[in-house]
């Protein structure tokens, strides 16, 4: 059936029932407004539906439940010829769910885990892993953060993942934001088209690729001679693992490329972010100063930003020393 039979047909049969009778697909075509050859389709249609039948030269409508009904004697008539062709069917169907689809399932399921502690065995299983991803890498690396020459190599690493067409996504520590080596991390990440989000808490460092396997670290430890590794295959602790990421980035903050350092000077505190900057040296946190001001976190974490600026931190502990060694500044600002 063409995708617009059922149009010209359902045309017909409506003239058809209002009429009662007619003469000719042509002559009930006409009256809906088809032409010859929209008439002649529609007609067709309404055959193959058992819809109307010719009676003593004329067409007349036939319900929709009739039609139904005799639609029905003529599958039952044909029965006896299906059952015999369905004792075939049945043993192959057998087959499959008896025989091979369990065995599928049972591969399927197979959990597989391996642990690594050797340092040069977990970084090599990772390069073959980064290099053989052909879809889609999720990692979420709650911190502590690596040395600069670590994120320089994870850098490269994902520049090449992003040149293969591999959807890149990272979820990484909001606080870490903070630090200028790690900003600018940040926005080389970005740069590079690696979808980068923050979040303020994440469970345990993770990288899943194609989502096929999921590797688990303890993070970056200076003091570690063998971090553990895990790697974990297998569809049901896989899919676990997914939904864990998903709901962790649906949490996390998208990263924005914060604007170029403001020259000495321009980085002046509005009234609002004085309060913010007054707020946070009581020892409130993002959360509790956004609330109690009403403003969402992204302009709290501007007002810390631009303090840090005017107080030569590097950091925002180092901001909090800082402020607490010269309450004088926080009155002056309270006063501005």
């Amino acid at each position: 059936m063409r995708d617009d039979d059922e149009t010209p047909a359902l045309a017909i049969y409506q003239v058809l029932r209002a009429r009662g009778t007619a003469a000719s697909a042509g002559e009930l075509g006409k009256a809906a407004g088809l032409d010859q050859d929209q008439a002649e389709r529609g007609r067709r249609r309404l055959e193959r539906l058992g819809l109307i039948r010719a009676q003593d030269g004329v067409l007349e409508p036939v319900d929709p439940d009739t039609a139904l009904t005799r639609t029905m004697e003529t599958y039952h008539a044909t029965a006896a010829e299906q059952a015999r062709s369905a004792v075939a069917v049945r043993e192959l169907t057998d087959s499959l769910l008896t025989v091979y689809r369990p065995a599928v399932a049972r591969e399927a399921s197979l959990v597989e885990v391996e642990y690594y502690s050797d340092r040069r065995q977990k970084d090599r299983l990772l390069r073959e892993l980064d290099s053989t991803v052909r879809h889609t890498s999720a990692a979420v690396h709650p911190g502590p953060v690596a040395p600069m020459e670590a994120l320089d190599a994870s850098a490269r690493q994902d520049a090449e993942m992003i040149g293969r067409g591999v959807r890149n996504r990272t979820i990484l520590p909001q606080s870490a934001a903070q630090l200028p080596h790690f900003n600018r991390h940040l926005r080389e990440l970005a740069e590079l088209g690696v979808e980068v989000r923050l979040i303020d808490h994440a469970p345990y460092d993770l990288i899943i690729y194609d989502s096929q396997v999921a590797v688990f670290l303890t993070g970056y430890q200076p003091r570690a001679e063998s971090p553990l590794m895990v790697v974990v295959r297998g569809s049901a602790l896989i899919q676990a693992q997914i939904s864990v990421y998903e709901d962790l980035w649906l949490r996390a903050v998208p990263y924005e490329p914060a604007a170029p350092a403001a020259a000495p000077g321009d980085t002046e505190l509005t009234p609002q972010e004085r309060i913010a900057v007054r707020l946070l040296a009581e020892g409130l946190s993002d959360d509790q100063i956004a609330r109690r001001m009403g403003v969402s976190r992204r302009t709290v974490q501007r007002a810390v930003t631009k303090l840090m600026e005017r107080l030569g931190a590097t950091s925002r502990f180092e901001a909090g020393i800082k402020l607490a060694q010269d309450p004088e500044f926080v009155r002056v600002m309270r006063r501005k």
